[in-house]
């Protein structure tokens, strides 16, 4: 009998404490205790997923009251998507994006059930998928002092894989190196918003819509998704970032370098499983001041890179008298003759999506150079 009454006394316990409501905080979207980027990817996840409204709602960063909990969750972590419905609106869609935008780097320590990290929850990884890389270039391999600078980031796949073995979204953090030569203020980020089915948070020292707070200089977070689906199974730009170069940096006329670094990487599909990433591939780029003596610039430059439609390659020596494009594999796609020329324009538009190499002859010299070839 007492052994009854202490399992009915169980019973209900835990009854009640299914029952109790939830507090949430909108833009905490995977209740890891601060609104950033990887926020994004839960939207992603359940897009266009419904449930109750939460009454009243706000998306102002003071705790929420969910009476009436979502039955569904994220597949994987097994939040309940009353976290993810920022606005309360009864509907996860872009719109609750404005929530992580405001709230940005906002922490909390008091959401029920309580804050924990989120990728440590995502205890199931798409072994099947193919894991890609990702690629940083720049648009030239020399930038002076009072020059200008753009990097593209690219996820980079081998090869097209299947829409269900691609990716859903992807978060990162960038930090810059040599960030004093740098005028932050005056970075641009260009999330690449074609094709119209992925969202975006891109959080910079002087932006993330209307919040104010930030990332550090030097600093900056991205996250892509999809709504609801896959949308990186190929080759494809992420984001591309303009710099202008401070002229108050060059010390004792010695060359120095800027480059990008990429950490923290998360890769979902949309079954929230974890996809492994493969390499990081970064490029740098030499910053020179025009006064710098003693310092020759490479004699042979490709530019931009990545590039869509033209590619273009100077010699600043002897002039070029012909391109072959290939393939990693060696297999040649173009071959140009030019009329001793400093300055050739390629068009490239009708070649795959991936990396190819430019190899160029002039009189006393034949040099390879890889680049690569947007969508």
């Amino acid at each position: 009998m007492r052994l009854s009454a202490c399992f009915l006394l169980l019973s209900l316990f835990s009854a009640s404490a299914a029952a109790q409501p939830f507090i949430m905080y909108p833009g905490d979207t995977n209740n890891d205790g601060v609104a950033n980027h990887y926020d994004l990817l839960p939207v992603g996840i359940a897009y266009n997923q419904t449930g109750p409204p939460r009454q009243p709602a706000t998306i102002l960063w003071v705790p929420q009251i969910v009476e009436e909990p979502w039955d569904a969750f994220l597949p994987v972590s097994g939040i309940n998507l009353a976290f993810v419905d920022c606005n309360g609106m009864d509907t996860i869609n872009s719109l609750d994006i404005f929530a992580i935008a405001l709230n940005y780097d906002s922490t909390q320590n008091n959401s029920f059930p309580p804050p924990s990290p989120y990728q440590p929850k995502l205890i199931d990884t798409c072994f099947s998928c193919p894991p890609p890389n990702i690629l940083v270039t720049f648009n030239k391999d020399i930038v002076d002092v009072t020059g200008q600078l753009e990097a593209y980031i690219q996820l980079q796949y081998p090869f097209q894989v299947p829409a269900p073995l691609g990716a859903l979204g992807i978060a990162f953090d960038v930090e810059y190196y040599y960030t004093n030569t740098i005028i932050d203020s005056l970075t641009q980020v260009f999330p690449d918003t074609f094709p119209n089915s992925r969202m975006y948070v891109v959080a910079r020292h002087t932006e993330v819509l209307t919040n104010e707070l930030l990332p550090a200089a030097g600093r900056m977070g991205f996250a892509a998704a999809g709504r609801g689906e896959n949308v990186f199974f190929a080759t494809d730009t992420l984001m591309t970032v303009s710099f202008v170069i401070d002229a108050m940096i060059i010390r004792d006329d010695t060359p120095d370098t800027f480059s990008l670094r990429i950490s923290n990487v998360l890769i979902l599909n949309n079954l929230e499983q974890v996809i492994t990433l493969g390499k990081i591939i970064t490029d740098s780029v030499v910053v020179v001041s025009t006064k710098t003596s003693g310092w020759a610039a490479p004699p042979l430059t490709i530019f931009p890179n990545p590039v869509r439609d033209v590619l273009t390659v100077e010699s600043s020596e002897a002039p070029i008298e012909r391109v072959d494009i290939r393939s990693l594999a060696g297999e040649q796609m173009l071959s140009l003759i030019i009329h001793k020329q400093h300055r050739v324009e390629l068009p490239v538009v009708s070649l795959p999506a991936g990396i190819w190499v430019a190899v160029v002859h002039t009189r006393d010299s034949v040099t390879t150079k890889k680049f690569v070839k947007r969508e």
